[in-house]
């Protein structure tokens, strides 16, 4: 929406962010605020809230308790995903777990996959495994996927998972990370 649209003396105040506001009529403004299909928006008359600023004030306002309501950021997305995708495979969130084919050396082998974003780009971080590993080593590849994750919606845009590429060789999700033992992978990993 161009800003020649939104009322000079309300502009300042949606130069960050719309809130989801459109000025469809002269006489009011409309909020429109979509949560599974559902609209938690509505129409502000200009006349119920003393001019143009308040009605637009009052929607703002509406719209950051419906963001805090539903857990949305600053601009109106999800803040992260709090429900498990159909058919996930491990039960955490942005974690799968699955066997698949090396179509390179005709190897079946297991992985955890975990998705995340960078720069507003989809990403994942593989974490492969042997079939016939361990279960002490299953338990780690997934510790380390889960952990992965935490530390990603925790930190979001500063997330930084170069130090994943040693989860190999350290407990990243143990306090001071420790070293595996010695002869915790075959050597042929």
């Amino acid at each position: 929406m161009p800003d020649s649209h939104i009322p000079t003396e309300v502009r300042e105040l949606l130069s960050d962010t719309r809130y989801g506001l459109s000025f469809p009529a002269p006489s009011f403004c409309q909020m429109r605020f979509k949560r599974n299909r559902v609209d938690h928006g509505g129409s502000y008359p200009y006349s119920r809230f003393g001019g143009v600023r308040g009605a637009v004030l009052a929607a703002i306002d509406d719209n950051k308790a419906l963001r805090e309501q539903f857990l949305r950021k600053s601009d109106g997305k999800p803040a992260f995903r709090t429900e498990r995708r159909k058919g996930g495979t491990t039960g955490v969130v942005g974690v799968a777990g699955a066997p698949y084919l090396d179509g390179r050396r005709q190897i079946w082998s297991w992985r955890y996959q975990v998705s995340w974003r960078r720069n507003n780009r989809p990403c994942s971080k593989t974490f492969h495994l042997a079939m016939d590993s361990t279960p002490d080593q299953m338990l780690h590849a997934f510790r380390s996927a889960i952990q992965f994750r935490a530390e990603y919606e925790a930190l979001l845009s500063e997330f930084d998972p170069s130090k994943y590429q040693h989860w190999r060789i350290r407990r990243l999700y143990e306090p001071r990370q420790p070293l595996l033992r010695e002869n915790f992978w075959p050597a042929t990993y």
